[in-house]
């Protein structure tokens, strides 16, 4: 059963204003998480890129956007599908960045798992291709 305080349809629209302006809808992404939010990439934290750092706060993420946005040129970004059951948000889709300091490209499939309390996120989970990461962001 879907619960009645999920922002789903400010979630797909959300969605749908990152692709289109490139990630320039930064604000309206941080409203949808919670103060208190525990955000995770399918990045360990031991790999050493500030994008896989546990973001802890909505402070937090806001770093992670910026870090990304200013890093990275967002070519297209897909959805593919949005399934939601409870309190909780599968979106599904493609990522494609190119990396600003060596051109260097990120195309992958990505899917990203919200948790919702309160009309707010307080868990969001994304995973990529780490490898194709770890090469387009000069790791290896």
């Amino acid at each position: 059963m879907l619960d009645p305080g999920l922002p789903l349809d400010q979630l797909k629209s959300a969605y749908e204003n990152w692709r289109r302006t490139k990630g320039g809808n930064l604000n309206e992404v941080l409203n949808l998480f919670d103060d208190r939010i525990e955000m995770h990439s399918v990045l360990e934290p031991g790999v050493k890129h500030e994008l896989a750092r546990v973001q802890t706060s909505r402070e937090d993420t806001k770093a992670y956007f910026r870090e990304l946005l200013d890093n990275w040129e967002m070519i297209y970004f897909p959805t593919e599908k949005v399934l939601a059951d409870g309190d909780t948000v599968v979106w599904i889709g493609r990522c494609h960045w190119r990396n600003r300091k060596d051109g260097n490209v990120l195309d992958t499939p990505k899917i990203d798992v919200w948790t919702f309390r309160n009309g707010k996120a307080v868990r969001f989970f994304e995973m990529f291709d780490s490898l194709g990461f770890a090469r387009a962001a000069g790791l290896l």
